[in-house]
Order: structure tokens, then C-alpha cells, then sequence
């Protein structure tokens, strides 16, 4: 797929709201291999014929909606963290924060999973 058809389907997407992802791009590839763009801004599919930019999108994303996320539902305000270490870092903090294990929990189980749940329990009480 050319970088004008790319652009386009990327520029037509975004006016209909759509923010496809990696898969939607690269099946926009698949399916536009070999496409050109018509004078009357039409892409002309060689052996199928034309489709206008607009309906192509309305079918990619309704053969592939998990391929389209909404600009609007996308978080304009969150920062993506900037490297691998900071996220790693996130995530092991995230996880070592485990919730506390009460009596009502020792009560709800039985079995192993009590008994795990008691040493989790005695060795939280140590700390």
C-alpha cells in the first residue's frame, strides 16, 4: 500500500472517529496491495473495481471491530511511560502490594487453600 493510500485510510479512519490499530493497518494492507487512487479520490482495486475511502473503512471495521478502538475513549491526559524499566518497575510494585488476608477470609475456605492462606496469614502477623 503506497503512503498516500496509507494516509488516506488512516486520515479517513480518524474523521469517522476510528483509531485502528496495528491489525487493522496491516489488513488495510493486505487488502489495498496493488490499489491506486482515482482522480475522483476513489481507490480502484485492479479486478474488483472502486471503493470510496469512507466505505472501505465501514467495512474493515465491520469485518474487524476489535481492530478499531474510538478517539474519544482514548486517555488524551495519561503518559505512557517512556521505557521498559519504568513499567517493570511499576508492575513488581503493583504486585507486592497484596491485600491484607482477615479472618473473615480464613473462614470463607478450606483445604490447601486454607492452609496457605494461615501462613500467609501467621507470617503477615510476624511482620
Amino acid at each position: 500500500m503506497s503512503d498516500h493510500l496509507e494516509s488516506l485510510i488512516l486520515t479517513e479512519a480518524r474523521r469517522q472517529n476510528l483509531l485502528p490499530n496495528a491489525d487493522a493497518v496491516r489488513q488495510a494492507a493486505i487488502d489495498l496491495a496493488g490499489a491506486s487512487l482515482t482522480p475522483q479520490n476513489l481507490i480502484h482495486l485492479p479486478g474488483k473495481g472502486s471503493i470510496s475511502p469512507a466505505d472501505y473503512i465501514r467495512s474493515l471495521h465491520d469485518q474487524m471491530p476489535e481492530g478499531f478502538g474510538s478517539i474519544d475513549s482514548e486517555s488524551h491526559t495519561s503518559k505512557p511511560s517512556n521505557s521498559l524499566t519504568e513499567r517493570y518497575k511499576a508492575e513488581i510494585a503493583a504486585s507486592r502490594k497484596q491485600p491484607r488476608i482477615t479472618e473473615a477470609d480464613l473462614a470463607r475456605f478450606s483445604g490447601i487453600t486454607r492452609q496457605h492462606l494461615e501462613e500467609r496469614y501467621g507470617a503477615a502477623k510476624a511482620k
